[in-house]
Order: C-alpha cells, then structure tokens, then sequence
C-alpha cells in the first residue's frame, strides 16, 4: 500500500472491517512510515475518544417513551405499526444528535493541531529533512511579527535550552512559528501563534506514537511543544517556554 491507500482504508481499519492481505500491507506500511503512523494513531485516539463518551452519556429517552405509550393507548391498533416506526425514527434522530454534539466537543479539543506539531517535529527535528530556517535574532523577530508575535526576546530556558532557529508552518490550517531549542544533547520544538484564532481548550496533552505533546494557552499566545523526553516533560517545557516568553 501507498500512502494514499492508505487514507482509503483507515476507515475500513478504525472499524475493524479491514481484514486478510489488506490488514497485513496496511500494518506493515504503518511500520515502514512514521507520517501515516501519527497520521492512523490521531484518529485512532480521535475515535476511542468519542466511543467512550457517547457510551458514557447514553440517551435519556424515558420521556420520549412514555409520550409514545400514551399516544399507542388511544389510537385505534391500525395506527401501532406507524406508531412505532415514528417513535424509531424519533429516537434514531435523538441519538445521532448527540453522536454529532460529542464529536462537536471533542473536535474542540487540539487532537488535530497535536498529531499536526508531531508529524512535523518528526519531520524537521527527528529526520532532519531540509527546510529553510532562520538563525538569526532579528530574523525570528520578523517571522514572529507575521503571525501577531512579539519579540522571541529570552533565547535561554530554564534546564540550558538555546533558541537554535526558526520558521513559519501550518498546523491543522493555522500558521505557527516553528522554534527549535537545544541544551546540546535534547532539542525540542516550540509552536506558537497568537491565541486570538482559538476557541478550543486552553491545555491539552497526548502522545502521539512516541513523541510528547503539549498544548498550552497564556494571555495572548498558544504554545504547543513536542519533544521525546518522557513523562510529563512536554507540559513542563510549555509552562517553562510561556513563561519565558
């Protein structure tokens, strides 16, 4: 499989549908490429999410039961069948309303913009492709000024960490300046943009096939980091980088 195959069967995948020689050369192009890896495991989490929350807010439809029953008791048998049938029908309406409204909810959180900041940090960081970056101060002063930023004015963090370079990108259809910290042995990527494009949640962590994610909102900007440090390293450079900033 390519990777545009790929994208075609992940929902035959996400549903357990895809079987025989098809999930065998779907696993092992998921294994030979990391960007349809993070890609799958985004909607993978995406979709667990919403199975749990729909299971866990299950319709209350004793209302709309008892509505039914009495209409059944006075209306002459002719009518049960119709009856049913519009109560089935009022129902199904019912439950897809709130599959609709938790997928509504969850979309709000930065499950997209965190698969976004990791594939790219594996990428530019982990697999060094060739971007054109910007070293110099003044550079990323200018790269932050198109994206509603103020001066990257502290290029020291707590823990030895040096501003390396810059460069803009596109996370899940907003731009970013791409920042890359160093303590010479660790990098890590720092994403901002100005908060003011945002109405999803102001904190949010996941891991996204290895690679730590954190999303963190503080005044006017939205910082995501990635790195491969374990634990909870992801929320603690974020915290570190905004209140640096």
């Amino acid at each position: 499989m390519n990777c545009d195959q790929i994208q075609q069967s992940a929902p035959a995948f996400l549903s357990g549908e895809l079987t025989g020689d098809r999930a065998v050369e779907f696993q092992a192009h998921l294994a030979s490429c990391a960007e349809c890896r993070l890609d799958i495991a985004s909607q993978v989490e995406l979709d667990a999410r919403l199975r749990r929350q729909v299971l866990a807010d299950q319709p209350d439809a004793s209302a709309l039961d008892r509505r039914v029953l009495e209409a059944i008791a006075v209306q002459p048998k002719r009518r049960f069948v119709s009856m049913r049938l519009a109560a089935a029908g009022i129902a199904a309406v019912l439950i897809l309303a709130i599959v609709v409204a938790v997928r509504s909810q969850l979309r709000a959180q930065p499950v997209e913009l965190c698969a976004d900041a990791a594939r790219d940090h594996l990428r530019e960081i982990v697999n060094q492709e060739p971007r054109r970056w910007t070293s110099d101060r003044a550079g990323i002063d200018a790269l932050a000024k198109r994206v509603g930023l103020g001066p990257q004015g502290h290029g020291t963090l707590a823990g030895g960490y040096q501003l390396e370079r810059g460069r803009l990108c596109r996370l899940d259809g907003r731009v970013f300046l791409h920042l890359v910290y160093s303590n010479g042995s660790r990098e890590f990527s720092l994403f901002l943009a100005s908060a003011g494009a945002f109405t999803d949640g102001a904190s949010f962590a996941t891991d996204v096939s290895g690679e730590h994610v954190a999303t963190l909102q503080s005044g006017r900007e939205r910082a995501v980091v990635v790195t491969e440090e374990p634990g909870d390293a992801a929320r603690s450079l974020a915290r570190i980088a905004m209140s640096s900033l």
